[in-house]
């Protein structure tokens, strides 16, 4: 998570590979971070990545827990 929030406050685009809520594996190309949920306003604050397609200018969001790359890098839960 410090790695995207560092290329974003630097306004550098990055690509994820996460897996969606209904199990496919999907890839973001060229995204940035967004402000996601306070712990007001959601449970799920703590799980739930907002984001930004830079090239399209939506936003979106996925689940952290659901995070498989970071560019080439593979994550691995330790």
């Amino acid at each position: 998570m410090e790695t995207m929030r560092h290329l974003s406050e630097h306004n550098i685009p990055f690509d994820i590979e996460f897996i969606s809520y209904n199990e496919r594996l999907k890839k973001e190309t060229k995204i940035l971070l967004m402000p996601g949920y306070r712990r007001n306003q959601s449970s799920k604050h703590d799980i739930l990545v907002s984001y930004l397609r830079t090239e399209t200018n939506e936003r979106r969001q996925f689940y952290l827990p659901l995070l498989m790359k970071l560019g080439e890098f593979q994550i691995q839960i330790m």
